[in-house]
């Protein structure tokens, strides 16, 4: 299909350092699903308290 772009991501980070939330804020409703399944896999360095953050994430097309 060839589809690339970016998909903007707001995570809340939990403070064992794991992605406990994501909600796409933009981008391309076939690209949205595959951003989400990442970012759910990213890990952060532990924290005391619960964090939150925008992330982009881009996919380029061949």
């Amino acid at each position: 299909m060839h589809v690339s772009g970016t998909v903007v991501v707001h995570l809340t980070v939990a403070p064992d350092g794991s992605v406990s939330d994501t909600k796409v804020e933009s981008g391309h409703a076939l690209l949205s699903p595959a951003a989400q399944d990442a970012v759910k896999r990213w890990k952060f360095e532990p924290s005391s308290e619960t964090s939150d953050m925008t992330v982009d994430v881009n996919f380029a097309g061949n």
